[in-house]
């Protein structure tokens, strides 16, 4: 008889994923079951022609930053000045993807808690890249970006394979683009409804430009086989 524990467990980093919906806010747990937090945010980096998820920031430097903006940054600011005896404070902390064993309904490590978070490197972040306008060939503005589809690599990591674009504020979609079942049926109609112009674009047809905050597409993408809704 083969019990609950011999049984394999699900690992949703060896299929698509979504980087805001699957990732952000998931509870970090060590091998030994210990607690480290939450992801607040991602860390992205240019791996030869592909964008690549290569650690999990945690921490206050991390969640603030995400808001963007000015409100961001001043947040950021105000939390070194509360403590300004503690160097690199406004550099979240960095697990990196290597001491990640596997994604549930949270985000599981390989290793012990102790020792595992360094500081941050300079690098983008997935919370910089959604809501980031994005713009069609001729200049128009199209939507921004609600969130980042990711695929198993060659190497095992997870690239960047598409963008999820539309007209809404990233993470209104809640999922219910993922699933044709997710949720209520009247929320579930009502969030498709006013989603109804969001597309999915292919990662090469898109150019990020991190010092813009813009994403430029080579194409206008069509609504029509890539919608996210199906």
């Amino acid at each position: 008889m083969t019990s609950r524990r011999d049984e394999p467990r699900e690992n949703r980093l060896e299929r698509p994923i979504d980087g805001a919906l699957h990732l952000l806010d998931r509870q970090l747990i060590d091998c030994e079951g210990a607690l480290l937090g939450k992801v607040d945010d991602v860390e992205l980096t240019q791996v030869g022609d592909d964008l690549a998820i290569t650690a999990v920031l945690t921490g206050p430097a991390a969640l603030l930053s995400r808001l963007g903006g000015r409100l961001g940054d001043e947040l950021v600011a105000k939390w070194a000045q509360l403590k300004v005896s503690e160097p690199h404070r406004t550099r979240p902390w960095r697990i990196d993807m290597e001491d990640v064993e596997r994604l549930d309904s949270a985000l599981h490590l390989s290793v012990r808690r102790d020792g595992v978070l360094r500081r941050d490197r300079e690098g983008h972040r997935l919370g910089r890249l959604t809501g980031m306008d994005v713009l069609g060939p001729d200049g128009e503005r199209i939507g921004r970006v609600l969130d980042a589809r990711f695929e198993p690599g060659a190497e095992g990591s997870l690239v960047l394979c598409s963008l999820i674009v539309g007209h809404g504020r990233p993470g209104s979609l809640l999922g219910y683009d993922r699933r044709s079942d997710q949720g209520p049926w009247l929320v579930r109609t009502v969030v498709r409804r006013l989603h109804r112009h969001t597309v999915i674009v292919a990662a090469e047809t898109a150019e990020i430009s991190w010092a813009d905050s813009t994403v430029r597409l080579a194409e206008r993408p069509s609504e029509a086989p890539s919608h996210p809704f199906g």
